[in-house]
């Protein structure tokens, strides 16, 4: 007897590819489309973050910037601040040293106007104090 062969190899391998069909029509391409849109975004959010970075970078740098001339202009203010305020110190203290002196001055002439004054008055009241403590000491008036 003469066998026939078996077709359940044909029957299996037709099945496969129709399974295979539905499945790449309803999973596979579906599937490798979601993939691909998805690696696209994971890019362009790659692309997007490396943009922000170079932007903030950018800030920074200008910021950085920005205050270092903020610093420079601040050291600069204050410098002239100082100089302006040395300046008037030194303006106030040579006044103060002329006002000083000028006192001085007006008080060592008021002094020797005093001492000449008085060394006018001195021989006539040391003769005046004398005749006094003589006429205590002889206990009696002197007559000129």
């Amino acid at each position: 007897m003469v066998k026939l062969p078996d077709i359940t190899t044909v029957y299996v391998f037709i099945c496969f590819l129709i399974v295979y069909a539905i499945l790449k029509k309803y999973l596979f391409v579906p599937l490798g489309a979601i993939l691909d849109a998805r690696d696209r975004e994971a890019q362009e959010a790659a692309a997007v973050r490396a943009e922000g970075m170079a932007r903030l970078e950018k800030a920074v740098a200008e910021a950085e910037q920005r205050l270092a001339e903020a610093r420079r202009e601040a050291l600069k203010t204050r410098e002239d601040l100082r100089g302006e305020g040395r300046k008037h110190l030194d303006e106030r203290l040579a006044e103060a040293t002329a006002a000083a002196a000028a006192s001085v001055d007006s008080a060592s002439r008021r002094i020797d106007q005093t001492a000449g004054e008085f060394a006018g008055l001195l021989p006539e009241r040391a003769q005046t104090l004398a005749r006094t403590l003589a006429e205590k000491i002889l206990g009696r008036k002197l007559v000129a």
